[in-house]
């Protein structure tokens, strides 16, 4: 089946990215997006209570957490294949 500019290729996914199931997908999607740069934002107002200064430490953080969400998802998303067990196949 061939396809067309609007869909994705599948086959650029990982094996685990392809099988995942939509709640699992959801899941990673909302750790790497949403809990990561809020982790980082609660992390930051602490330390901006700590140190009085020029810089927001919570912006910064909620950056280096979303930084870090956003590599998360592109290394699940690309894991290569695992190979197939030969010996499992045959009998």
């Amino acid at each position: 089946m061939k396809y067309n500019a609007r869909q994705p290729d599948p086959s650029n996914l990982s094996v685990r990215a392809q099988d995942s199931s939509m709640p699992a997908f959801l899941a990673r999607v909302s750790l790497s997006l949403v809990v990561l740069p809020l982790g980082g934002v609660v992390l930051g107002s602490l330390v901006d209570r700590q140190l009085q200064g020029e810089i927001s430490w919570a912006i910064a953080m909620a950056l280096l957490g979303l930084t870090a969400g956003l590599i998360n998802l592109w290394m699940w998303m690309k894991r290569p294949a695992p190979e197939a067990d030969v010996s499992s196949t045959q009998r």
